[in-house]
């Protein structure tokens, strides 16, 4: 017997190592982290990740290479598609809808899955933060037409529903920022023409405890939300960063999806000096799952010290 024991382990160690048995899949990844907020708790939700080509996506400067070997990255970088849920009280809260199928079949898509595994539905949210209109912010809000959360009201900027209302009509002068986001904009329409949608103008309090600010630049409308409770803060930075080994180290590399690329440049050193001197939490939807830590200066930059994992009951 103990000799079939040995045989049979050095079958399995045998398979493992030649990669005949997989020891997990990607599609077992846990897909949420908990964490408590004063009275609020956060809930990380993975929408999966999307390959980025960080020259492409950074206007090709020429530090990038450096900078990502610097943190063992290659040019193209895996990059995570964050959500968050919010529990406040009677509220289910969610930032931001993924990207849904938009990305194809096997990138991102994977939050109803994450919300099934963190045991939730996507029926149980009551509301939806919109940081902006994107493929992987709003996509996620419908699939093949159909609400995904067909019980939520969704919360967005005035700015950022006119931006985009007046670019129904194909234009020949549209940029790919604009062209390649039509699709998660109708997503986000479909919950408009059902009256779903709430919206609001600059900084106001949403719900206790919960605020918008307004940092356009990226996108006319670009919203970012904060929750405070009990002498605790966390911000949702939404596209305030897209490639942390580069952006955290050059604030000045400008995003090609950003419409004001100037403003967006002010608005990330804005953003990154107050997270830095206010030492709050951060929840930024591209950053390593599950994308939540604090930001502190450094030579110049600015260095991301994602949160302490812990087991939360």
């Amino acid at each position: 017997m103990k000799k079939y024991n040995l045989s049979l382990l050095i079958i399995l160690l045998a398979s493992l190592i030649s990669g005949g048995v997989n020891a997990q899949q990607k599609s077992n990844q846990a897909g949420y982290y908990h964490l408590s907020l004063g009275d609020f708790e956060i809930i990380a939700l993975s929408d999966g990740t999307v390959p980025v080509d960080a020259k492409g996506l950074l206007n090709n400067d020429s530090k990038i290479p450096a900078l990502l070997k610097k943190e063992f990255l290659t040019d193209t970088v895996e990059t995570s598609i964050n959500t968050y849920l919010i529990r406040a009280g009677k509220r289910l809260i969610l930032v931001d809808a993924g990207s849904g199928n938009l990305f194809g079949p096997h990138i991102g898509g994977a939050l109803v899955k994450s919300f099934q595994k963190a045991g939730f539905k996507p029926e149980d949210v009551t509301d939806i933060l919109i940081t902006h209109i994107h493929l992987d912010h709003t996509g996620g809000l419908t699939i093949a037409g159909k609400m995904i959360f067909p019980n939520a009201v969704v919360h967005i900027n005035q700015k950022e529903v006119d931006f985009w209302k007046r670019r129904e009509k194909v234009n020949d002068l549209d940029t790919r920022a604009i062209t390649s986001n039509m699709q998660p904009y109708l997503s986000f329409k479909t919950y408009l023409d059902a009256g779903r949608v709430k919206t609001f103008k600059s900084d106001t309090t949403l719900f206790p405890g919960l605020s918008t600010h307004e940092y356009a630049g990226h996108t006319p409308g670009h919203t970012v939300y904060a929750l405070d409770s009990k002498g605790k803060k966390l911000v949702f930075w939404g596209d305030l960063i897209h490639v942390a080994a580069i952006q955290f180290s050059d604030l000045g590399i400008p995003n090609e999806y950003d419409v004001d690329k100037v403003k967006a440049i002010a608005q990330r050193k804005k953003a990154y000096a107050q997270a830095a001197d206010g030492g709050y939490f951060v929840a930024a939807d591209h950053i390593s799952f599950p994308g939540i830590g604090h930001v502190r200066r450094d030579d110049g930059g600015y260095v991301w010290i994602p949160v302490n994992y812990n087991l939360e009951k």
